[in-house]
């Protein structure tokens, strides 16, 4: 995903933003300090101030965090410290198969955005012609997000970017989302808004009343005059904004389904919202699971995932949450129902070198501050595209499977289809049949690229001996084996005496053969039959995403390979996650399909 940050760090390089937290001396009894923090706290640098004065008066409320068991580097789960087992093992000391606890859906992402476009590696940086893109089952804005963003300065467009997908609140919050960056003006202030509609589970009045008072009455005015229409008539509305467009197109009922996204529910209250959140987030029955997942992180880490969780702000660490009292309608379309699942996370959507090597000052252990940041500068180039060249978004909800019926003949220069074409989804054999007849004919585009992702093939295709942790069955002989080659990368393994069977577990995932594993997937999906029926060719070099963006890279053990491991480990990602570029067989393509 190199190519990615380095795209963006370009398309950022003009903009002049303070991406310094400010002083952490703050408290809900005194005025916060307005001045930027430039002296970070030494005992965790998740936090800085503007001068010894400010970090002697605010020590009294920071020494509960920095003095917090979650900073040791002793703590131990609470199976450890109770001398039991944890809940995610057997009887037999097996571990359980993999489960869902909350509901099933990925708001935020779970693999990083990437940029679907990338001229420079396929048309070239010079290529002036218009753009069609589309997101088949787009999941959330991100990747069209970045895509937009890493634009080069000389490309002039046009663009027409079409995002799909049949969630309803992926939907919806999409359209809030880029309504927000047309409609307001003003893109830093566009930034804080968007960031906290799609991150935070309170927001400001000011971004309330934006949402009352100048985004749900643009909706509301749809709804006026489809009243009558059929409740299943799919009716499109376009808003202009200079040379730029957004195209929602949606069901009746779905239009009037839209305005409970800008209503807080009656009753719903910050302290009811935060016990819902609360219910599937820190539910007792999952500690363990938590608990498993903290044993992976450096204790900044522990202590930053646990305050995020805890607040449920996207925010630097030391920044004041008291102007956050409004409640998140996005969230709460359906009263006193959380819409995620307990582990979601923001960091699960981006790439961990996008935004941890985003410097914000000396509070450098700061990582959702980090990811605050790195989207605000996101969102604030993505406002300056979207003004400076003819872009036309279209947003659809309909089944991917049915996609030519509404897209009028289009044919696409890139689509990207998320994982729908893992087996327990369409399938790739279903999704290229599907999709193939959209994308561009290789004459009126040699570059045009068809992006598949499996994200579960690895799991999916590797037999009980080889998915120990997720099969359940755990051969205590393999463990050790595994043990030596992950003791390699963590020679500090040793002292982790009590949670070291878990760590490792976690571990060999990095460390399989993941191209065994996937060549004999392709062979169990028949990947070759496939292309050949829909008429497309497994690209030979990728020019898009590299076909493992995020496996290990492995090598001799270093301190650089073995904070890579460390930093691979505590993420959200396996390493697995495969991806497939595709492009026409050949000319005559249109005939055989």
């Amino acid at each position: 995903m190199a190519g990615d940050v380095e795209s963006l760090r370009t398309a950022l390089q003009n903009l002049e933003l303070n991406s310094r937290p400010p002083c952490a001396n703050h408290s809900h009894n005194t005025v916060p300090c307005s001045n930027v923090g430039s002296l970070a706290c030494t005992g965790c640098y998740l936090v800085a101030y503007c001068c010894k004065k400010c970090q002697k008066s605010h020590w009294r409320i920071h020494k509960k965090d920095c003095k917090s068991p979650l900073m040791e580097s002793t703590w131990m789960p609470s199976w450890v410290v109770e001398d039991r087992q944890p809940s995610f093992v057997n009887d037999d000391a097996t571990q359980k198969p993999a489960a869902v606890f909350g509901a099933l859906k990925y708001l935020w992402g779970n693999v990083p955005a990437i940029d679907v476009i990338r001229l420079g590696k396929n048309e070239g940086e010079s290529f002036q012609g218009p753009l069609h893109i589309l997101f088949a089952a787009s999941g959330d804005i991100r990747n069209a997000l970045l895509s937009v963003t890493a634009l080069p300065q000389s490309y002039r467009g046009p663009i027409h970017m079409v995002l799909n997908d049949r969630d309803t609140d992926l939907v919806a919050r999409n359209a809030i989302l880029l309504l927000i960056c047309f409609v307001e003006q003003n893109p830093l202030v566009a930034a804080e808004y968007a960031i906290h509609l799609w991150y935070s589970v309170f927001i400001t009045e000011p971004c309330n009343n934006f949402l009352q008072h100048k985004l749900r009455p643009m909706v509301a005015d749809v709804c006026k005059k489809i009243v009558q229409k059929p409740s299943s008539a799919l009716l499109g509305k376009i808003w202009s904004f200079g040379n730029s467009s957004l195209r929602l197109v949606l069901t009746r009922d779905i239009w009037f389904s839209l305005l409970l996204y800008f209503d807080i529910p009656l009753g719903m209250t910050k302290e009811v919202a935060q016990l819902v959140r609360q219910r599937v987030v820190s539910a007792p029955e999952r500690i363990d699971y938590l608990h498993r997942k903290l044993c992976l992180q450096s204790p900044p880490g522990r202590l930053s995932m646990t305050k995020f969780r805890n607040e449920g702000i996207l925010l630097p660490f030391s920044q004041s949450r008291r102007n956050f009292t409004a409640v998140n309608p996005t969230f709460f379309p359906v009263y006193r129902e959380w819409p995620m699942m307990d582990n979601a996370d923001p960091m699960a959507g981006w790439s961990l070198d996008s935004f941890l090597k985003f410097d914000i000052g000396p509070a450098r252990n700061d990582v959702y501050g980090k990811l605050y940041y790195y989207l605000r500068q996101l969102f604030v180039a993505f406002h300056h595209q979207i003004r400076s060249r003819p872009i036309k978004f279209s947003h659809l909800h309909v089944d991917a499977r049915t996609l030519q019926n509404y897209v009028g003949g289009m044919r696409f220069d890139r689509i990207d289809v998320g994982n729908i074409s893992d087996r327990h989804f369409l399938g790739v054999e279903v999704t290229l049949r599907t999709l193939s007849p959209l994308l561009q004919p290789r004459t009126a585009n040699q570059h045009a690229t068809l992006v598949t992702s499996f994200l579960n093939a690895v799991v999916e295709i590797s037999t009980k001996r080889d998915n120990l942790r997720l099969s359940g069955e755990l051969d205590w002989v393999e463990v050790h084996e595994y043990a030596a080659k992950v003791r390699e990368y963590m020679p500090e393994l040793d002292a982790l005496k009590p949670t070291r069977v878990y760590i490792t577990i976690a571990a060999m995932n990095l460390l399989y053969d993941m191209d065994m594993y996937f060549n004999s997937y392709m062979v169990s999906e028949n990947f070759s039959g496939a292309a050949l029926a829909a008429g497309l060719r497994m690209k030979p070099t990728h020019t898009i995403i590299d076909p493992w963006p995020l496996r290990f890279s492995g090598g001799q053990p270093t301190p650089e390979t073995r904070k890579e491991f460390a930093l691979l480990l505590s993420s959200d990602f396996t390493g697995q996650e495969r991806y497939v570029e595709w492009q026409i067989a050949s000319d005559s393509v249109e005939d055989l399909v």
